[in-house]
C-alpha cells in the first residue's frame, strides 16, 4: 500500500486515527512501524505543554503510548537546531506524561539535514520529508 503524507492537521489526525502502520519509507526506517491504538488524537496549541510558539501540534493519547506530530510547512531545510527543538518538545511532553511512552514524529515540506534526521531516529523518533502540502 502506497501512503502519501500530507502536511496537515487533518490528514495527519485522520492517518492517526486509522491506525494503519507507516511504511518504512516514509518515515526513514527499514520496517513499518506499527501505530498504537489512540483513544484521543487533536491539534492543540503548543503553549498548553509550556512552550512558548503561536503553533500547534497534533497529539495522539492512547493507554500506554502518547505521539505527538509537529508539522512545518516551509521551503528551507530543517537543520540540526530544529531537530534539537523538536526533541527538547518530546521531552516537555515527556514530563507531562510520565507513565507514557512519548514518541515524535516530524513532518515537513521539505527536507531534513541529514544530521538532523539522524539525532531524530537516535532518540526514538521520526522524520518525514517532501510531504505534500495539501
Amino acid at each position: 500500500m502506497r501512503l502519501s503524507i500530507r502536511a496537515t492537521e487533518e490528514s495527519i489526525i485522520k492517518l492517526l486515527k486509522a491506525g494503519h502502520p507507516l511504511p518504512g519509507d516514509v518515515v526513514d526506517r527499514e520496517l513499518e512501524t506499527r501505530l498504537p491504538v489512540f483513544q484521543s488524537v487533536e491539534a492543540v496549541p503548543v503553549k498548553n505543554y509550556g512552550i512558548e510558539s503561536p503553533g500547534r501540534i497534533v497529539v495522539a493519547r492512547g493507554r500506554k503510548d502518547v505521539w505527538f506530530v509537529d508539522i512545518k510547512r516551509r521551503d528551507n531545510k530543517v537543520a540540526v537546531k530544529d531537530g534539537e527543538q523538536f526533541i527538547d518538545m518530546r521531552d516537555k511532553l515527556q514530563a507531562r506524561y510520565p507513565g507514557q511512552k512519548v514518541t515524535g514524529w516530524l513532518v515537513t515540506t521539505s527536507d531534513v539535514d541529514t544530521k538532523a534526521k539522524t539525532f531524530i531516529a537516535e532518540k526514538g523518533c521520526f522524520a518525514t520529508a517532501g510531504a505534500a502540502k495539501r
